[in-house]
């Protein structure tokens, strides 16, 4: 097992917490609690879409399965989380301080919780991570907000792509969406036979697997980049 000094060094590198020193950290040790919870992988969820956010997590070590359904139960999303990273702090405050993602251990995990209440009595005095935390949920509202930006889209393909970077902005490697022809191609504003001839020219030139109801793109990033908006 890692001595204290060790693991509050390993903690110093994780996302909100980098530029904060390992003794900063080790003298809020009693309010923060910061011990390391080691999970196995599983199916089984860790965290559901729409339960409340409670604490600041992190993922300290391996990966998390990542996976949404809409509102309206028409689509779903599969994407993988790898550490380290901390885990939709957008969504710890505000109207709807749920979770938007359903998370469960693709590989054996080792998971870090701060208490929602130590973030105002212990981490926001600190300013180091009071600018790290106003960075990344400046990030996330940029990232969102050039998103929703009226966009000229000449053909279905570049529809396409521009909904997929929706789903999945931000997410990198191999991704699966869960849904039927006929409810994509109303979604991009056109036809299913459209769509179909799109999807199996993408799969016949290698970037993605079709299946039934479903398909996987194997680099979500690759696929998105030739986008011109």
């Amino acid at each position: 097992m890692q001595d204290l000094g060790t693991r509050y060094a390993l903690f110093t590198k994780l996302p909100l917490l980098q530029g904060i020193s390992s003794g900063e950290l080790l003298n809020w040790e009693d309010a923060l609690r910061l011990d390391l919870d080691e999970l196995p992988a599983s199916a089984f969820p860790l965290i559901r879409q729409g339960e409340p956010c409670s604490h600041l997590l992190y993922l300290v070590e391996g990966e998390l399965l990542r996976e949404h359904q809409s509102a309206d139960g028409i689509y779903a999303t599969r994407s993988l989380l790898k550490a380290p990273a901390v885990i939709e702090v957008d969504r710890l405050f505000g109207l709807t301080p749920t979770y938007e993602y359903t998370y469960s251990a693709k590989t054996d995990v080792k998971m870090l919780g701060i208490r929602k209440g130590a973030i105002g009595s212990h981490l926001m005095k600190s300013e180091v991570f009071r600018i790290n935390l106003l960075n990344s949920l400046s990030a996330i509202a940029q990232k969102r907000a050039a998103a929703l930006l009226p966009c000229r889209l000449d053909n279905a393909e570049e529809r396409m792509r521009h909904f997929l970077g929706t789903l999945f902005r931000d997410c990198e490697g191999e991704v699966e969406l869960f849904i039927h022809m006929k409810e994509l191609a109303h979604y991009i504003g056109e036809m299913r036979l459209t769509v179909s001839q799109i999807l199996n020219r993408w799969d016949k030139e290698g970037s993605i697997r079709l299946g039934r109801g479903h398909f996987t793109i194997y680099d979500i990033q690759t696929l998105l980049k030739s986008l011109k908006v």
